[in-house]
């Protein structure tokens, strides 16, 4: 069997020691507490991040994800027509096909 070298060990170590450390945190109220406050904190500055990036690429004139949502819906819907559309023409007979088939003028 391969020794480990010193390297491993000092990983095995170092997640051994953050392990315990991470549980005595979680198990403490006060640590509970603290966690919850980092994450609140996390989430905030997230979002205040994500609204100065769209204002920032709105200045600049580059659409945001919201631009593009709303454009995909719009195509959705424009597709849909165009397909309902084609749907009705087909069903009524293309212009100019009379009960004998197309008329050549």
């Amino acid at each position: 069997m391969a020794r480990k070298g010193f390297a491993e060990r000092l990983l095995e170590t170092g997640t051994r020691l953050v392990t315990q450390a991470a549980e005595a945190v979680l198990k403490d109220p006060r640590g509970q507490d603290a966690v919850a406050r980092a994450v609140g904190a996390a989430q905030r500055g997230r979002k205040k991040l994500e609204e100065a990036q769209t204002r920032f690429m709105k200045a600049a004139g580059v659409p945001g994800r919201q631009d593009y949502q709303d454009l995909a819906k719009q195509l959705a819907r424009i597709k849909r027509k165009a397909r309902e559309l084609s749907h009705r023409l087909d069903e009524a007979g293309r212009p100019g096909d009379g009960p004998d088939g197309p008329t050549t003028h």
